[in-house]
């Protein structure tokens, strides 16, 4: 039986609360932001902003990869609640993919973005299912989250 493998990253960040509101707002302009890895961004379901129930497909390319494409759900939205003041300032969404390369070699892929106000920090944690013993962890996958990071701090 497949075991979920998990790979995670925290970042500093000035503002990571902005990380939800570009990928609600302005997920099209992504290749501008990483240009050397997206080729595409759309969105391609669920109405003409990204946000929870949307589906949005894009094109990437990893260093020493071909073009590859996958489409996620954006499947969830946490944010602050009054009853875990210890976790004001903290929001989370969900991206899981739905179509795509990836899910050639994995039975499941979802990247979880945590975004701490507080903390001045962004989490991401990429939750995967090995298809084969053989398919390598998703470490060039996690690599790209940390240049996003990256990326969001200097757009926002």
């Amino acid at each position: 039986m497949a075991q979920l493998q998990k790979l995670e990253t925290k970042a500093p960040m000035k503002s990571p609360e902005k990380i939800a509101a570009f990928f609600r707002d302005s997920f099209t302009t992504l290749p501008r932001l990483l240009p050397d890895i997206f080729k595409t961004a759309e969105i391609v379901g669920g109405g003409h902003k990204a946000g929870p129930g949307s589906v949005m497909l894009f094109q990437y390319s990893l260093p020493g990869s071909p073009l590859m494409s996958m489409k996620v759900k954006w499947e969830e939205e946490a944010m602050d609640t009054e009853e875990e003041e210890e976790e004001e300032g903290k929001k989370s969404f969900t991206l899981t993919a739905i179509e795509g390369e990836v899910l050639e070699m994995y039975k499941g892929y979802s990247l979880k973005i945590e975004m701490d106000s507080n903390a001045g920090q962004s989490l991401w944690i990429i939750q995967y299912e090995l298809a084969n013993p053989n398919a390598p962890p998703l470490h060039a996958y996690i690599q790209v989250c940390n240049q996003l990071a990256k990326a969001f701090d200097k757009y926002c």
